[in-house]
């Protein structure tokens, strides 16, 4: 709980000094929000360390190979890069760059998961 708290603290002073700063210089004003979506991000990560630790050692004790969780892991993190990537694109009034962000990480999130299609299909192909 702690972190929320923290997080939401820097969001709202971030997002009060950006309103005051875009009305003179939308350009800094910008940068101020990317950063303070780094920022951000960066005090999240270590929710997402400890899913992930927790992840692994569930698939420890089940006996499932950490390369079946890999390509799942990996689309969860390209679709919450893809998401603050793409309300950045909309802050900055690019609206359709955002779409082609969220093209791209759609795509990119279905290549990632292409590995446990590959491994489905080879299975239903022994069982027949």
């Amino acid at each position: 709980m702690d972190a929320l708290f923290k997080i939401t603290g820097v969001a709202v002073a971030a997002l009060a000094l950006t309103a005051l700063v875009k009305k003179n210089s939308p350009e800094i004003g910008l940068m101020l929000g990317l950063f303070a979506a780094a920022a951000v991000f960066a005090a999240g990560l270590d929710a997402f360390r400890s899913v992930k630790g927790f992840l692994d050692a569930a698939l420890g004790e089940t006996g499932v190979a950490r390369e079946a969780a890999l390509p799942v892991w990996k689309t969860c993190v390209i679709a919450v890069v893809t998401k603050i990537t793409a309300e950045l694109c909309r802050d900055a009034q690019e609206s359709a760059l955002a779409s082609g962000v969220e093209t791209a990480g759609a795509a990119l999130g279905l290549y990632a998961v292409l590995p446990l299609f590959a491994s489905l299909f080879d299975l239903m192909r022994s069982l027949l």
